[in-house]
Formats: C-alpha cells, structure tokens, sequence
C-alpha cells in the first residue's frame, strides 16, 4: 500500500511532475527568449516540447526543449528577424490608427477594423511558423511562405490560435505572474489544432532511445 502511494507513476506525483514540467518549460521559453533574436528559437523548442514531450509522456521534456533550440537556432533567428520587423511596423501602424481613432478623425473606425482583419495573415503566420519548424526542415524563406499557406489554409485553426495567444499574451501584460505557466500553457493548447493540421503531412514518428538523445547544454 504504501510503495503505490509513492510510486511516481501513480496519480498525485504525475501530476506533480506535470506541474514541474509546465513550469520549467515556461521559465526555460522566457529566459531563452530574453535576447529577442532567439525568440523564434525559444517557441520553436517550447512547442516542441510541449507537443511531442509532455503530450508524448517523456520524462524530462526540458531535454527536448534545449535539443531542439541548438539545432533550430539559425533557422529561426533569420526568421525572428524579418517577420520581427515587419511585426513592429505593423504594431506601429495600428497604433497610429488607435490614435487616429480616439481624435475621432472621420474614417478611422472603418480603417481601424479592416486593419485588424488584414492584421489576421501576419499574425497567424507567425503563430504557424515556429511550430512548423519543430516538425519540418525549412530554409527561412520556405518557412515562412509555408507558414502563410497554412494561416489561410486552416483559417479556423488560426482564428482560435490567435485569440488563445492574444488572451495569453494580455494576462501576462496585466498580471506578470502568469509568466511562469501561460507560455507551456499555451503551446499545449496551440497543439490541439496544430498536430492534427501536420499528421497528414508527416510519417508515423519512432521514438528515439535514450540513449541516442544528444547531450543537453545551456541555452
């Protein structure tokens, strides 16, 4: 009876390593992400992690995650840094039309709802690229023309990937403390729709043995 109750497979301490995962997968994203450039790469390596590591039952997930920010890291940083800039312009655009709109300038509402609409591709490619690339072997470019197809080509999938990232990033911008769980959180959640939009594109997966896995470093 009581070898059951500290058996780490049973319930309670499951569950409890789930928790730690989430967290350590959250902290490794936002500490990974800190110098901007590695953004891509942090995402990458989350949703990685989270897609195929917790949701495949692995262990140690975290290991996954530093795996895949190494091998990813030059793919993703090129890519952080277009679609980063074209990102920030956007951003300023639409700020631009917030204000524009708040001075109560004739047209501006109209114009303000349209540019969200059209802000749906962008955004929702970003949102596809970096999971995409934890999954398929890109050069930048390809990526991110990819990711394009697949913002159009599921519109519905981005629709509720969009809102779960808006909603995310807007309860970090309000309360930080949900730092610590939102980011594996919300990866989890983005996998939902995600790995059911990538299963007919790819072969069944073999799992590697521990012992092939690479040796984990810092990020």
């Amino acid at each position: 009876m009581s070898a059951s109750i500290f058996d780490p497979e049973k319930g309670f301490w499951r569950l409890m390593s789930r928790v730690v995962d989430v967290l350590s997968l959250s902290l490794l994203w936002t500490f990974c992400s800190l110098p901007v450039i590695t953004l891509g790469a942090a995402t990458t390596a989350l949703y990685d992690a989270a897609a195929r590591g917790m949701r495949g039952q692995e262990r140690s997930p975290w290991k996954r995650f530093l795996r895949t920010f190494r091998r990813e890291l030059g793919t993703s940083a090129a890519v952080t840094v277009v679609w980063g800039a074209l990102l920030f312009l956007l951003a300023n655009i639409l700020r631009l039309l917030w204000q524009a709109q708040v001075n109560d300038v004739a047209g501006a509402p109209v114009m303000l709802a349209a540019f969200l609409v059209l802000l749906l591709l962008p955004v929702g490619a970003a949102c596809w690229m970096f999971p995409l690339l934890s999954r398929f072997t890109f050069r930048p470019a390809g990526l991110m023309m990819t990711s394009l197809r697949f913002a159009v080509g599921y519109l519905p999938y981005t629709l509720v990937i969009v809102a779960v990232t808006a909603l995310a990033a807007l309860a970090v911008w309000m309360l930080w403390l949900p730092v610590f769980v939102l980011p594996c959180l919300t990866a989890l959640l983005w996998s939902l729709p995600m790995e059911r939009a990538f299963r007919r594109y790819m072969p069944p997966e073999e799992p590697l043995p521990p012992e092939d896995e690479e040796q984990t470093g810092d990020c």
